[in-house]
């Protein structure tokens, strides 16, 4: 078996990457050449026979959901300790990695010394494109905008694209947010501190060198992340909500909420959103995953 470098094949065939753009077409590219236009769920496994790609390998990555360890071989690392939605998505994370390792990887700045910017694109940029376009292969665009169109810009569309395409319901959330004509974002709420009131807490072990009794500050509901379209306010992470929220509601009983409420979630101003939020449990917290539209 000879491995054949996706990547490259794109490269040669349809030149210069340079825009986000064309990243998706790379991902049109992958369905197109191995046979998946259409098909739901995504089949990776036809994608990985067509470029003669040896199976991922999964191990354990502390830190990290995915690796392409061996770019010349196709060798990619899955971790092990990630449920079968997260790892699918990780594989087709690997497969727009292969298009970016094809590319220039910047100028030489002095002493043989490499800034490694694949095609120009910083690194922040190439992972959010990595994430942006493997979402793309497994939830393809046109087959989202078929789905809201049936069922709306909901939790119920989002569990049915999650039931389909055999992706996690925040993924699916996500995806929904990005290709829908509103203002959406989806949030993760946790219980917790600010960074500055953890970096300013005294460690056990030192409280006897100080005289500090002050209390620790109650937790709050914060953002863990954010994801949006572009139209959408930017949702700062660590951003608390107000616990006469209907987000605040949700963790409070544990129950789906919904509905129409001002809320400062851009750190400058209250606006109206519509939200619905649903609580889950995970390793005994209870978190707050939230699909939120700006109404101004």
């Amino acid at each position: 078996m000879t491995f054949i470098d996706p990547g490259e094949m794109f490269v040669k065939t349809f030149g210069k990457v340079e825009t986000a753009n064309d990243v998706f077409t790379y991902v049109d590219f992958l369905r197109s050449e191995s046979g998946l236009d259409g098909l739901i769920p995504v089949d990776l496994d036809l994608i990985f026979h067509r470029f003669q790609i040896p199976d991922p390998i999964q191990k354990p990555l502390p830190w990290q959901q995915g690796l392409l360890v061996d770019s010349k071989n196709g060798i990619i690392l899955i971790n092990a300790n990630d449920p079968p939605s997260r790892q699918k998505f990780s594989q087709a994370h690997e497969l727009v990695e292969l298009l970016f390792n094809a590319l220039p990887n910047g100028k030489v700045l002095g002493n043989g010394w490499m800034l490694k910017r694949p095609g120009g694109f910083k690194e922040s940029t190439k992972e959010y494109l990595c994430n942006w376009a493997a979402a793309n292969l497994l939830i393809p665009p046109d087959y989202v905008n078929n789905q809201i169109k049936q069922y709306g810009i909901n939790f119920g569309c989002a569990r049915a694209i999650s039931d389909e395409c055999k992706i996690s319901l925040s993924a699916a959330l996500v995806q929904l947010a990005r290709i829908s004509s509103g203002n959406h974002s989806v949030v993760l709420w946790v219980l917790k501190n600010k960074p500055s009131e953890i970096k300013s807490k005294v460690p056990d072990n030192q409280l006897g060198l100080f005289d500090n009794n002050k209390p620790e500050p109650a937790k709050k509901l914060r953002v863990e992340w954010s994801m949006g379209n572009q139209s959408a306010p930017f949702i700062p992470k660590d951003k608390s909500v107000e616990e006469s929220s209907q987000v605040y509601e949700a963790l409070r009983t544990g129950a789906f909420t919904s509905g129409k409420e001002r809320l400062c979630l851009d750190g400058r101003k209250s606006a109206w959103y519509q939200t619905q939020n649903l609580p889950f449990n995970l390793e005994g917290e209870t978190q707050v995953l939230s699909l939120i539209e700006y109404l101004g």
